[in-house]
């Protein structure tokens, strides 16, 4: 049954109930209203719902109804009852018909606007506090509630008009003035909200946000002289404000002025009455806007040491800083600063994981693994971090526990490739260690995410050309690493060896030949196997 059946049902078996009801109390009565019992009823509900007895001041107010039908008292406390006892279709049938019957009465009225609002009945809404204002013009809190009726249903020129008398009433409000300029602002209406805001700063000449309002409402519309003017005037009236700088910023960027940009960008940075997450909100814009400038690392280190300057105890600008010279490789000094950032924020991931950069950059290789241990208490799910502990532990010669780092690390891994790398240097560790089988199951794995890799293709090819073991999958995998870089020496030595193995004297010459000229300096396991390939050819 839908909503308006269901009305129609409801108010049609309360009228059989009333009807009954008004038999019942005819006949007791002889068809005559009682007073007395409607008072007496009436009195008893007012006693409950002072009580909070929501349940009996329904039941009273029912009976004072029983016997005074047309009591629209007893139907406006019913209706506050009914409210309550979350029967709103009742509720707001009874309001309805107190209303009916006592149309003037302003507490009547007011609400059934409220049920009509809440009911999301604006149109009905809006008439009936047309209505209310005027007959109580003096009222500023009803026509406070018609202009947010306006408002939402998007009569913007009848808010405005209601809004200039609302001043009237009760002076220059602050709520009102935004609520007027954001109808301009949504009506397009440049040249009036200009009008308006020229005559607010005059009015607020110490207010610097609707000067800003003013220069942005200037720059849309061409007049930069008067933007730049009024920007001015804000530093003139408060050298101090924290946004100002920001706004410059725009102002210039918009006009291509990049230089005088970055230079507002500087002053934001250094600004002290300008709170930090504003300032990183607006480097970051300011760094993603302008990516791939060729001075963007400049940049970056200006706006570090800008943020160390003003903010000495917060790591943000050892971060920028330490990112500017890791990317210029400069280990020493981001070494230094992510040692500072770590001493702001032992928590920090970057400072963690870019400090075991540099100090790998920096072949500090037990630095590198008590940090990147130290780091797993934080993150013990980060790979990165086993990483580290894994390959600086084998270069300390410590393949055991390099494989108990790698082996876990490989196993928080997130993409195909970062799994095949921790593979290929647990297949070397396990070749290192003696233990083929499990060697060669590494690159296996390797191979299967990174089918590409060639350092594995040559290194597994070799290995198993060293055996005798599956030449053909050898030669397969050693072809591949020489198509993929056919200059390598390396790989060329490997390829010839494998050719070798399964007596393709000629060919293993030929390209045995290729590697020992790619070689910079002469290298006796080359020289080896040449002369083993020779020794075959009887040369």
């Amino acid at each position: 049954m839908n909503k308006l059946k269901t009305i129609l049902v409801t108010i049609l078996i309360c009228c059989f109930c009333f009807n009954g009801i008004a038999q019942q109390v005819e006949s007791e009565s002889n068809g005559k209203p009682d007073k007395k019992k409607n008072a007496t009823y009436f009195s008893n509900g007012l006693q409950s719902k002072y009580r909070e007895d929501n349940e009996g001041a329904i039941r009273n107010f029912e009976q004072a109804l029983r016997y005074m039908p047309n009591d629209d008292a007893s139907m406006f406390e019913l209706s506050e009852q009914y409210y309550n006892a979350g029967r709103m279709e009742d509720a707001f049938r009874m309001i309805q018909q107190a209303a009916n019957l006592d149309p003037e009465n302003k507490w009547y009225l007011m609400r059934l606007g409220l049920f009509y609002r809440n009911l999301d009945q604006y149109e009905d809404y809006i008439s009936l506090y047309e209505n209310l204002t005027k007959k109580y013009p003096d009222d500023p809190e009803m026509l406070s509630d018609l202009i947010d009726a306006y408002l939402i249903t998007e009569k913007y020129d009848k808010a405005l008009v209601k809004m200039d008398l609302l001043e009237k009433q009760i002076g220059q409000n602050e709520l009102i003035t935004e609520q007027r300029l954001n109808i301009l602002k949504h009506q397009g209406n440049d040249k009036k909200l200009m009008v308006e805001l020229e005559k607010l700063t005059k009015e607020n000449p110490e207010n610097p946000r609707y000067f800003r309002m003013l220069a942005q409402v200037y720059s849309d519309n061409g007049k930069e002289k008067e933007a730049l003017k009024t920007y001015e005037k804000i530093k003139e009236l408060n050298p101090n404000d924290p946004y100002i700088n920001i706004s410059l910023l725009e102002f210039y960027e918009k006009n291509g002025d990049k230089e005088k940009a970055f230079n507002e960008l500087i002053a934001a940075i250094r600004n002290k009455n300008l709170d930090l997450t504003t300032k990183a909100n607006t480097y970051d814009y300011w760094m993603n806007k302008n990516q791939g400038a060729a001075n963007i690392n400049e940049q970056a280190r200006q706006c570090g040491e800008a943020f160390i300057e003003t903010h000495p105890d917060n790591k943000l600008g050892y971060l920028i800083l330490g990112s500017y010279y890791i990317v210029n490789e400069d280990a020493v000094k981001s070494k230094e600063l992510y040692q500072k950032v770590l001493s702001n924020d032992s928590t920090d991931f970057y400072g963690w994981q870019n400090l075991i950069i540099s100090e790998s950059r920096l072949n500090e290789n037990e630095a590198v693994r008590n940090h990147a241990v130290a780091a797993l208490k934080y993150y013990p799910m980060q790979p990165v971090f086993y990483w580290y502990a894994g390959v600086a532990s084998a270069v300390l010669k410590n393949n055991e526990d390099a494989i108990i780092y790698l082996e876990k690390g490989r196993k928080y891994t997130t993409d195909l490739i970062q799994t095949a790398n921790f593979d290929a240097f647990l297949g070397d560790i396990y070749h290192e260690e003696g233990d083929e089988e499990k060697a060669f199951d590494a690159y296996e794995r390797t191979l299967r995410n990174d089918p590409d890799n060639v350092l594995v293709l040559n290194n597994y090819a070799y290995y198993l050309a060293v055996k005798g073991q599956n030449l053909d999958k050898a030669l397969e995998m050693s072809t591949k690493a020489i198509t993929i870089e056919p200059n390598n020496p390396t790989y060329l030595d490997t390829y010839a060896w494998v050719l070798y193995k399964k007596g393709d004297y000629k060919e293993a010459e030929k390209h045995m030949k290729k590697a020992l000229k790619l070689l910079k300096e002469p290298d006796p396991t080359y020289q080896e196997h040449y002369k083993a390939i020779l020794l075959k050819m009887n040369k």
